[in-house]
């Protein structure tokens, strides 16, 4: 997997990205305890509390118009919720312009509440940011495999997107966001770990 932000100016499907997402947040099946029936995904999730949606700006996918879509796990599918934004997404990815030309765009929002109903500790949030790297590990590998490139960042413009999303309550935010493309050909300077070893043995530290 690598992180390849120079992408053709041509779409991804439909398929390719609904793939994307099941890697990372498909419900698989469920299994019932004691006190409820809960979902199984793709990634683990503490306590089966799932405490991530995700939206989607698609900006060049085939079959889709241009907006914002929010994925149902439960059903695999995408409901569109708003039109496309009239901003470029390095508006929101704190002016990185290699985010204008993704095809789509998968952000991560994390429902804080559904992890502390069940654990009150003051620092259980921080394994629900966890989880987006679980969630997008996956996603990640899926489009690797599809011959995509699906470049994550946390620089994000909370402002922004909050309106964008329809977050409306603190404990809402956006986590992680994956910019997916396909991208163009390059050649990447990869060091066999053996030549990287010599390499790293004719460095000098102070």
């Amino acid at each position: 997997r690598r992180s390849r932000r120079e992408v053709e100016k041509e779409p991804i499907s439909m398929s390719e990205l609904a793939g994307a997402l099941y890697a990372g947040l498909g419900i698989v099946g469920f299994v019932k305890t004691e006190s409820a029936v809960l979902p199984l995904k793709m990634t683990p999730s503490g306590g089966a509390r799932n405490p991530y949606e995700a939206f989607v700006w698609v900006r060049s996918v085939e079959g889709l118009q241009p907006g914002i879509y929010h994925y149902s796990a439960v059903e695999n599918s995408l409901e569109q919720i708003k039109e496309a934004p009239n901003l470029l997404p390095s508006e929101v990815h704190k002016g990185q312009d290699w985010a204008d030309d993704m095809s789509a765009i998968v952000f991560l929002v994390a429902y804080l509440e559904r992890s502390s109903w069940k654990y009150s500790d003051d620092y259980a949030y921080k394994a629900v940011l966890i989880e987006a790297g679980h969630i997008g590990q996956n996603m990640m590998l899926h489009c690797a495999d599809k011959g995509l490139t699906a470049c994550p960042t946390a620089a994000l413009n909370h402002d922004i997107l909050g309106e964008m999303l329809g977050l409306e309550d603190i404990t809402q935010f956006a986590a992680y966001s994956l910019l997916i493309g396909r991208p163009k050909p390059c050649e990447d300077i990869i060091y066999p770990i053996s030549e990287y070893r010599t390499l790293q043995n004719q460095l000098s530290f102070q």
